[in-house]
């Protein structure tokens, strides 16, 4: 039996059960070459930095983040080659005021307005990369609350969690919006890291992630999770303002 300790917090319940049904799914069809397993998942939220960055010093095996992730610059890692999300996280949503919703329609008006993220996310530095009005502060509980504010103009989230963020988080519905016709997009994959530590374990995801691709059952997960959202959205038809990753 092999025990693997897999770290699933700092992101929405959407995405946490997503991951974690793929981590298994991945590992289940490894089960013949690799024996059987048993998963320690921990959705413990990690809002410092520093810690966040340290979970594979601190027994994680396995985790999923974005590709780049500035948390985790200079910690010994092993990154499988493959995104969990395509590139649905980079095709970004905006969260507006309802009353301001008819103002974001071109790059132009957005780079007039100020984008609200929260305290280390490294969608911050990239926004700043990209030279846009970034107020970074506070958390992902509180984004909302400071968009009535006006402590900003607008936040984003990936179309992957976009709407399961709008119905749980967002409690004033008549006041907080999801901008219809236009999305931000830019390279932004999930990726699974490996504790440096695990070369056995990444070898095994990385074979078992490629053998699930093969047999389309990944695209029989994905479809199932994100296909109706990916059409409720509308990203097809949505203008794209297309900036850059500098971490990639």
């Amino acid at each position: 039996m092999e025990y693997i300790n897999f770290w699933n917090g700092n992101k929405s319940e959407y995405r946490q059960q997503y991951e974690y049904e793929l981590l298994l799914a991945i590992l289940d069809v490894t089960t013949v070459n690799h024996g059987p397993f048993k998963v320690k998942r921990d959705d413990t939220d990690y809002p410092d930095a520093k810690d966040e960055g340290a979970i594979l010093d601190n027994g994680c095996d396995v985790l999923v983040t974005v590709k780049g992730n500035q948390k985790f610059k200079g910690k010994r890692f092993i990154e499988l080659p493959y995104s969990a999300t395509k590139t649905l996280l980079g095709q970004r949503i905006l969260f507006v005021r309802a009353e301001d919703s008819g103002s974001f329609t071109t790059e132009d008006t957005l780079r007039q307005c100020s984008i609200g993220i929260p305290a280390t996310w490294v969608d911050a530095e990239l926004f700043r990369q990209n030279n846009f009005n970034v107020v970074e502060e506070g958390l992902f509980e509180d984004v909302f609350d400071r968009l009535l504010n006006n402590e900003f103009d607008f936040t984003c989230f990936g179309a992957n969690e976009a709407i399961d963020i709008y119905n749980n988080m967002v409690k004033e519905k008549d006041k907080i919006v999801m901008a219809p016709n236009i999305k931000i997009e830019y390279p932004f994959p999930l990726v699974f890291y490996v504790n440096a530590d695990k070369p056995e374990l990444a070898q095994r995801l990385s074979y078992g992630f490629k053998a699930l691709i093969e047999s389309g059952r990944f695209d029989d997960l994905y479809q199932r999770y994100f296909g109706e959202i990916e059409q409720e959205l509308a990203l097809e038809q949505r203008q794209s303002v297309t900036l850059a990753n500098p971490f990639l």
